[in-house]
């Protein structure tokens, strides 16, 4: 008798269990996956496993409701299981309330508050605490007499909108940080909450643990376009409205492929998010207008000074554009810098056609780009762009010691350096979630709610982000954020 309430207990146990399998293997813990195929349907097929692909899922499985929780069926396709190209994993960590768009401020404020309560959200029943991290130390920028109006307005704007940003004289700079060289600002700007850093690694794995804990399986190739749909070959995933045709998910290293349909598809590829939508097979005509991401190679440098900003330091954005923030507590830095763009104004800009000035400035300043087609790191950037700029800043830094460097991407959009969320204009179960130029780690947790509120609702309930949708790329009319570091 004893035995059988015991076996009861457990039945009950894993009844309630999240994920729980109806099959021999039972239950799966979160972040691993019993058959490394994919399955043969699924309702929504998200493409990249980075940190906005992944909070997609898990906005999808929690929006889908209590009584239905395991009634959706969403599969995550990642290319890089490894993450070892990233754009997640390899950023610098960053979140700030200090933008110059609307929606992007909202956004933040979005997600920061996501973060604060990161474990009513994200954690898992039995699991340890979730610790991102964070490091409330906020972001400084810094604006010469040229750009100290325009500073001043966009600080306005951002109160207005609820941030609490405070703006600083060069005599008040100076006092609150001493080891600034304040020569060459007119005025800066310092966020007093919500801004500083965390660790991105920690958030993506947060936001993959749960999502698996909800039912979202996951599996591994990369997703090209095919036919009326997308499709994965290291997974072929296409896109279908009733799931009736199939495609071919091709396994990684392998000439073996398991055929998938799906209804919708949600295109959260980061970088190459562009290339799916110039995949051959796909209707050229269906796929106007061209989707207007690229990957933009971006370096991080770190190094050690004994005698630098010390715990005080913010994430300091510098006049020249150079960047910077403290790693750590023992006197360790990380920062960069992105290659300048390219602005044919003057008088260039009073009689040549808007579309021409973003067409010529998007050439002019690919020159500058590093080539984008590795993640090597040219160090003679660092002696020769990054480290004269910061040592002018912070003159503490003119002896440094450099201990490391990587690279990552951006997944820019060289039309307006805004994210692009929302349906396809034309293929209609496509859902866009990608290009935000720097900033996808700190708005993955409002952007991953905005696009499964379309997916499940059909229009936005929480923030009204219509205008990042393909309407200005149809129109011709971009939304500049000046805000892009």
């Amino acid at each position: 008798e004893l035995g059988q309430t015991l076996e009861r207990m457990a039945q009950t146990l894993r009844d309630q269990l999240p994920a729980s399998g109806r099959g021999e293997r039972g239950w799966v813990p979160p972040g691993t996956h019993p058959d490394p195929r994919p399955p043969e349907e699924a309702d929504v097929v998200v493409v990249g496993g980075g940190v906005v692909g992944w909070s997609v899922a898990y906005w999808l499985k929690l929006l889908e409701g209590r009584r239905r929780r395991h009634g959706m069926r969403v599969l995550v396709v990642e290319r890089d299981p490894m993450y070892s190209r990233a754009s997640t994993v390899l950023s610098a960590g960053g979140i700030r309330q200090q933008f110059s768009l609307r929606e992007n401020i909202q956004m933040s404020r979005f997600s920061a508050s996501f973060l604060r309560d990161i474990n009513k959200y994200l954690g898992v029943p039995n699991e340890p605490p979730i610790d991102i991290q964070f490091q409330p130390s906020g972001y400084l920028f810094l604006a010469s007499p040229q750009n100290a109006a325009a500073l001043e307005a966009t600080v306005q704007f951002q109160r207005d909108e609820g941030a609490q940003v405070t703006l600083l004289s060069p005599t008040q700079l100076k006092e609150k940080f001493p080891w600034i060289n304040t020569e060459g600002v007119a005025v800066a700007s310092y966020g007093l909450e919500d801004e500083g850093w965390f660790d991105p690694w920690t958030l993506l794995n947060a936001f993959r643990r749960k999502a698996t804990s909800l039912g979202v399986q996951s599996c591994s190739g990369e997703v090209r376009g095919e036919g009326w749909g997308c499709t994965a070959s290291s997974p072929r995933v296409p896109m279908t409205p009733d799931l009736s045709v199939p495609s071919q998910v091709h396994m990684p290293d392998s000439l073996e492929y398991q055929p998938v349909a799906c209804a919708i598809v949600v295109n959260a590829a980061g970088a190459w998010a562009g290339k799916l939508l110039e995949a051959e097979g796909l209707p050229r005509g269906l796929c106007r207008p061209l989707l207007p991401i690229q990957p933009r190679k971006r370096y991080v440098f770190t190094w050690h000074c004994p005698n630098g900003p010390g715990l005080s330091c913010p994430f300091l954005v510098d006049t020249s554009g150079a960047y910077f923030r403290r790693d750590g507590f023992a006197g360790n830095y990380l920062g960069g810098m992105s290659p300048p763009e390219v602005s044919p104004w003057g008088p260039l800009r009073s009689f040549t056609p808007p579309f021409f000035i973003r067409h010529l400035q998007l050439i002019l300043s690919q020159e500058e780009e590093p080539d984008p087609s590795d993640l090597s790191v040219d160090h003679d950037y660092f002696q020769e762009q990054v480290w004269p700029r910061l040592a002018r800043r912070v003159p503490a830094f003119e002896s440094l010691r450099v201990r490391g460097s990587w690279a990552g991407y951006y997944d820019y959009n060289t039309f307006d350096q805004n994210g692009v969320l929302g349906p396809h204009p034309r293929l209609e179960n496509m859902f866009l979630a990608a290009g935000f130029s720097g900033h996808g780690l700190q708005h993955a947790p409002a952007a991953g709610r905005a696009v499964a509120e379309l997916v499940i609702k059909g229009q936005y309930e929480t923030l009204d982000l219509r205008r990042l949708g393909w309407d200005r790329l149809v129109d011709g009319e971009p939304l500049q954020e000046h805000s892009v570091v």
